[in-house]
């Protein structure tokens, strides 16, 4: 795929999201004119992209949509559930289409249908007479082009303007305008003058329409309008060409009036020449704009990931030089590599902030989801999305896609009840589900909470006997919060009916398996009828983590630090049996004692008094871990395993030291 190919794919899934979530905002708010505008110029910049592209069928699709949505913004036609289920239908369309476009070059799809069934609603709103609101819709119903009275055909114009009637009704006015160097004039251009055809008209450009939208211009054009009410003048004309919300970078060097000898000239010599205008009228403004800043970059996810990579080497190189310096006296080479260890960790540090990504860009699509799931069920639901800003590793994110979108599903298939069940209940008809972000320094939560009946705990506890899982005296010794981690056994569900929203594909215990596969952790709270909030508490980054490497017989494993509370001799904690288990008393807390020889089968490791003891966090795992030998601590890579290993408990991943030894690292919650 090109690089021209592979911005436009991007730029493409981006402007989508952003109409979905605008159709959104405008279908609870009809009335509102920042989501119609917004649908409005995105849907057109679709239109543009796809037709620059060379992706006709897609660009027809999206004209469709665009002209739909005009008729809206006029206030021909009313938004109804079956306009915007036309429109959300062609969104899907394009969507498919930018997906073909990504994987093969080209698109096989064919929108035609979809094409005739919006315009069809367009004709019939037109022959209602005006029936939604008492106005005539002028969409030409025409694919190819567009011919309203809004976005008048310039070329059509040239040879047909009425000099008198300029003369007697409204000055003329010419804007002289600039583009930037964004890679596509023709479409920076015609956002320019579609958004100056809604808001005067348009009477002729030079050099002419056609050529502009072929691309054979050197950003530099003028476009004629005039206007019919008493209120334009040339100061308001220069405010609306000077305001670039139109297209980035569009710049307006000239604005003059009174120029109807120009327009009335014959061909495009007329105003070919800026300086011959401003002097036939002897008026001209000059406005000038400084370029904006780049703020942000695109930066290809091959080179962050050959980077990452080079990082990953330099500090497994660390590791190696330090092990060889220990056994010399070479002071020199000791403070070279204390430097190298701070070029290393700024390396790092750059890196891994390159790498992070907003939630939002995993989540965007969720609205639309809910929206689609709740109109084919027949319910309420107010989604709700707060601190989707947060960052996150792209490798978590990515792996975090497919486990949100299954609780989200959960949360309106099973979670939210029906509008006359909740209505029974005495509780609004409408439900809430809310997804949450939140930092939490090196964390971050990511909660889907919603309102509907919650969990019955009664019914997994029978569940779990009748699947097995747990026999009915130790299903009953367990608190709620116990029970609600029931739900996370492989094949666990308590609903009869497995329906096509959840149940299928991603289950529970998937969800578990990837949230602990990247170091983090599942928290789950319920109340009946008020609603289920199930919380995955996730690193920022879980690439490079700083582990203590101890030791069972000859073996050596890693512990991440983070989860360390505090290291021990074997004698200098208090051990005691309980019901032939060993504990460790530690400020009026028990802990369990595990013995790391035993609980990963490693031979010749009989209990020693020469033993070390090492304390986890209560917030990870309230126990003692007992082992042969402290070893240090130091920053390591960790690979998650792949294939048959992936999601073994105790086991996180592997690391390769600096001599090519590989240790595995435990994950001290699930050992």
């Amino acid at each position: 795929m090109s690089d021209a190919t592979s911005t436009f794919v991007q730029e493409s899934q981006e402007d989508i999201q952003k109409l979905n979530n605008a159709l959104l905002d405008l279908e609870d708010d009809p009335e509102g004119s920042d989501a119609i505008e917004t649908v409005f110029r995105v849907a057109h910049n679709l239109k543009g992209n796809f037709g620059v592209m060379g992706y006709t069928t897609a660009s027809n699709l999206a004209h469709a949509i665009e002209d739909l949505l005009d008729c809206i913004r006029d206030g021909e036609l009313e938004v109804t559930p079956e306009r915007m289920d036309l429109i959300f239908n062609g969104v899907d369309h394009l969507a498919q289409m930018v997906a073909e476009i990504s994987d093969t070059g080209e698109t096989n799809t064919d929108p035609e249908e979809t094409i005739e069934a919006i315009r069809a609603s367009i004709e019939d709103g037109e022959s209602a007479g005006g029936e939604d609101d008492g106005n005539d819709a002028d969409t030409d119903t025409n694919t190819d082009a567009v011919a309203t009275d809004r976005k008048v055909p310039l070329e059509d114009l040239a040879d047909d303007i009425d000099r008198e009637a300029l003369e007697n009704e409204t000055n003329v006015y010419r804007a002289a305008l600039e583009l930037d160097d964004s890679g596509s004039p023709q479409v920076d251009a015609m956002f320019v003058l579609d958004a100056a055809g809604d808001e005067f008209e348009l009477l002729r450009t030079v050099p002419a329409n056609e050529t502009i939208e072929a691309g054979e211009f050197d950003a530099v054009f003028d476009a004629y309008v005039t206007a019919a009410d008493d209120e334009t003048d040339r100061g308001s004309v220069e405010a609306f060409f000077d305001d670039n919300r139109y297209v980035e970078g569009a710049s307006v060097t000239d604005v003059t009036d009174d120029i109807v000898d120009e327009l009335t000239a014959d061909g495009d010599d007329a105003g070919d020449s800026d300086e011959e205008s401003g002097d036939s009228t002897g008026s001209s403004t000059n406005v000038t704009h400084s370029s904006k800043e780049v703020e942000s970059i695109r930066v290809d996810v091959e080179q962050i990931d050959q980077l990452y990579n080079q990082v990953e080497e330099m500090v497994t190189s660390r590791i190696k030089l330090r092990k060889i310096i220990e056994g010399s006296d070479l002071v020199e080479a000791e403070d070279e590599l204390e430097e190298h260890g701070k070029i290393t960790a700024s390396l790092q540090d750059t890196v891994l902030e390159i790498r992070l990504v907003p939630l939002k860009k995993i989540v965007g699509n969720f609205p639309r989801i809910v929206r689609d799931i709740s109109r084919d069920q027949g319910k309420e639901i107010d989604f709700q999305m707060e601190g989707v800003d947060i960052e996150m590793d792209r490798s978590i994110l990515n792996e975090l896609g497919d486990p949100l979108m299954h609780l989200i599903r959960n949360a309106v298939d099973h979670g939210i009840e029906s509008p006359e069940e909740r209505e029974e209940k005495g509780k609004p008809r409408e439900g809430t589900i809310k997804l949450i972000g939140e930092r939490e320094r090196d964390r971050v939560s990511v909660t889907v909470k919603d309102d509907g009946g919650g969990l019955d705990v009664e019914k997994i506890r029978s569940k779990a006997v009748e699947k097995g899982v747990m026999s009915e005296d130790e299903v009953q010794l367990l608190d709620d919060s116990e029970v609600y981690d029931l739900i996370f056994h492989p094949g666990f569900s308590t609903t009869e009916e497995v329906t096509e929203v959840s149940g299928r594909g991603v289950g529970m215990d998937v969800v578990n398996q990837v949230v602990r596969g990247v170091d983090g952790s599942i928290n789950v709270e319920s109340a009946p009828d008020e609603g289920t909030a199930i919380t995955l508490m996730l690193p920022v980054s879980v690439a490079i983590v700083r582990v203590l490497f101890v030791t069972v017989g000859d073996e050596t494993y890693g512990v991440p630090i983070k989860n360390i509370d505090e290291i021990s001799e074997f004698e200098d904690v208090d051990i005691e049996s309980v019901e032939g288990r060993k504990t460790v008393t530690h400020d009026g807390n028990v802990y369990p004692l595990l013995s790391l020889g035993n609980r990963l089968d490693v031979p010749d490791t009989e209990p020693d008094d020469d033993d070390m003891v090492v304390r986890i966090k209560d917030s990870v795992r309230q126990v003692c871990l007992r082992c042969s030998d402290v070893m240090g601590q130091e920053e390591v890579v960790i690979k998650p395993f792949e294939g048959v290993l992936s999601g073994a408990p105790g086991i996180s991943g592997a690391s390769v030291l600096g001599e090519g030894e590989v240790v595995m690292i435990l994950d001290v919650d699930t050992l």
